[in-house]
């Protein structure tokens, strides 16, 4: 079994609804994957299973890998990990999807790195005839179908600036047999409140609910609980951390999961505070910034770290990288991969990730990529890259993912039985030939030119992509390769490990931005461009834009477990360090 603590125990063998307040490194993993067992063996041998809702797929597979460790067959027979999409998709909207007539009866889910999604946004820019600007097609992904169908999000305010254009990409998109995630939440929405069947079945089928990062639950996600939990079949255990609540651009509000807890009457009387992460000079620094009630305390092997954070004030946010952080990792002996580098903005880290690769730094995040990420082989050929590096077969789930979104790509259709038997070998005969290949062509242009030709075969043999389309793999190195050309790269040294890295990033740093930072630890960051402007940010005006700011900075502090440092810079006489490094009570180095 799990161990825990006494703290953490206490919510697992508690009865009934719970909202548990979890802090940043609480092991609140740990405690939903005990209570998931717990609550699994009571349903073995009937009819009904237990749903663990959580925010990202890496979260799935983390919570399925400890199920895997020390669930029985029986346990695991019981319960659906799940995000909320794949949940509504497999049980609301795929079997149910005749009721609504909007949604089309074959259709596939658009995703913001699909080709497909760039044709329709440039579509409705042409409409209107405007060009398609550097943020165009990030700020109409940001829009989301809200409770009422109506579009929201920074996109209409920041770059679309008209709710008609959002909705005539909606149209273009169901004409086209798209639908989008937020889709999969409205349209789920929909059938359960007009069907009450529908939400009968849900409430039968799940004796409990286990939702994990609850304070990142939107409105359409609350409304789709309430509806299942009226039916009074089942009960449901909420964790999640308020002053970790950081995506209100998407519609997800502290107060909205207040209010769910109250309507279930679930018990607010549990909480964890022993923080298993980061040191207590760190947790010093969160607990400045945002108290919280008990007191969060590093505990554990974390209490033995005892570094200060460092704040510093540069020029250039590269110069905090080169001139602070990584000495500073290096006297510590802390391994590239064991570290991050996190930024308010995608944008202030490109910069950061291209000077680093200049100096022969292994880096994994914006910047890093020399080529887009969207190209047709670019995915398979990174897991491929790293299966050639390893002596294991480790690597293979991986590749299938790739195989799963190339055949997806260029097919259009989603064929979920890549993860299958069948799926296995084709990945199996991929890997194989990838080293195969290696051992002729080392050199990792050469080999990616030979290797997408060859995997197209093997595809095309195995039925995963059709005849006609096996040129796009070979077509789409073209392609890398022009986009490295105009970025610099010296191609004629590309390694096949500079591929792997990009699917293995062990060892290089991590660039990564803020908000999707949440859920990650490290042992070492730099919080770099850490000024007014950026957290919080210039348009901020409401008091509540300025508190959900100060839980983005709070989310930062809290990712490294030993080392963190703070940089803030001043390039021009306008920029001022955010005022939320002073709370901290962080003192400047000189």
């Amino acid at each position: 079994m799990i161990s825990l603590t006494a703290e953490q125990r206490a919510p697992v063998v508690e009865e009934g609804n719970i909202y548990l307040s979890a802090c940043p490194g609480s092991g609140k993993t740990r405690v939903i994957t005990a209570k998931l067992l717990l609550l699994a063996e009571g349903q073995i041998g009937s009819p009904r299973s237990i749903a663990c809702i959580t925010y990202t797929n890496a979260a799935v597979d983390e919570i399925e890998s400890r199920l895997k460790q020390v669930g029985s067959r029986a346990i695991i027979d019981v319960t659906e990990v799940c995000t909320i999409h794949s949940f509504c998709l497999q049980y609301i909207l795929r079997p149910y999807r005749w009721l609504v007539k909007e949604v089309p009866a074959k259709f596939k889910i658009l995703t913001r790195d699909s080709q497909d999604f760039e044709r329709l946004v440039t579509a409705v820019e042409d409409e209107i005839g405007r060009s398609v600007g550097r943020t165009t097609f990030d700020d109409y992904a940001s829009i989301s179908m809200g409770l009422n169908g109506e579009p929201f999000g920074p996109g209409i305010e920041r770059g679309v600036g008209s709710v008609p254009l959002a909705k005539r990409l909606w149209q273009l998109m169901l004409a086209n047999g798209f639908i989008d995630f937020s889709m999969i939440l409205y349209y789920s929405y929909k059938i359960l409140s007009s069907y009450g069947f529908v939400a009968t079945g849900a409430a039968s089928k799940f004796k409990w609910f286990l939702v994990d990062e609850f304070q990142d639950t939107t409105a359409v996600q609350i409304e789709i609980f309430k509806l299942i939990f009226a039916h009074k079949r089942s009960s449901f255990f909420l964790v999640g951390d308020e002053n970790q609540s950081i995506y209100g651009f998407a519609g997800a509000k502290p107060a909205m999961a207040q209010d769910f807890a109250d309507h279930i009457d679930a018990s607010l009387d549990f909480a964890l505070s022993g923080n298993f992460r980061s040191g207590p000079k760190i947790v010093d620094a969160a607990e400045n910034l945002i108290a919280r009630t008990p007191r969060m305390q590093s505990v554990g092997a974390a209490s033995n770290y005892g570094e200060a954070p460092i704040y510093v004030h540069v020029n250039d946010p590269k110069v905090a990288v080169t001139d602070y952080f990584l000495p500073w990792i290096d006297a510590h002996k802390i391994p590239l991969g064991r570290c991050a580098i996190l930024a308010p903005w995608w944008t202030h880290l490109v910069p950061i990730g291209r000077h680093l690769r200049d100096l022969d730094v292994p880096v994994f995040g914006p910047g890093a990529r020399p080529y887009q990420r969207r190209r047709t082989f670019a995915a398979l050929a990174e897991q491929l890259g790293a299966c050639v590096e390893q002596d294991h077969l480790l690597g293979l789930p991986g590749v299938e993912k790739a195989i799963f979104g190339l055949s997806q790509e260029v097919v259009g259709v989603t064929r979920f039985d890549v993860f299958s038997y069948e799926g296995r070998k084709t990945a199996l005969s991929l890997v194989y030939e990838a080293k195969r290949i290696a051992l002729k062509h080392p050199g990792g242009l050469e080999w990616m030119r030979v290797c997408s030709e060859q995997c197209a075969e093997i595809l095309t043999r195995d039925g995963w992509i059709p005849e006609p389309q096996k040129w796009l793999l070979r077509s789409s190195v073209d392609e890398m390769e022009a986009d490295m050309v105009r970025r610099n790269v010296d191609v004629a040294n590309l390694q096949i490990s500079d591929l792997g890295l990009f699917a293995n990033p062990d060892r290089a740093i991590k660039l990564i931005t803020l908000h999707n930072s949440k859920g990650r630890e490290f042992d070492a960051a730099a919080l770099v461009c850490m000024n007014e402007g950026s957290v919080p940010h210039f348009s901020a005006r409401t008091q509540a834009e300025f508190d959900e700011a100060r839980r983005l900075m709070y989310v930062g502090i809290t990712r490294p477990k030993k080392l963190l440092l703070i940089a803030s810079h001043q390039l021009d006489y306008r920029d001022r360090p955010t005022r939320f490094i002073r709370e901290c009570g962080i003192v400047r180095s000189n």
